[in-house]
């Protein structure tokens, strides 16, 4: 993985991003951004910590979730 410093995409790519995968925006949760992204919880963590990676919205105490194209836009990130 790519030690780059991860920033929010424009509202631009996040349109771009959603189209191109056929799917609306959507808040993700713990289980559905293992599968998405295939990092799994404690590694992600890690991820998070050095903001190489999106930070989870806190949705209450014990909630946390992401937005679909913060994931996607990652996701690419990875590949360039």
């Amino acid at each position: 993985m790519i030690d780059k410093t991860f920033s929010p995409p424009s509202e631009e790519v996040r349109t771009k991003l959603l189209a191109r995968s056929g799917q609306c925006e959507r808040l993700v949760r713990e289980s559905d951004r293992r599968t998405i992204t295939g990092v799994s919880r404690t590694q992600w963590w890690t991820l998070e910590r050095k903001r190489v990676a999106p930070a989870g919205l806190k949705l209450g105490c014990n909630s946390v979730a992401w937005r679909l194209s913060d994931l996607l836009a990652w996701i690419e990130q990875q590949g360039a």
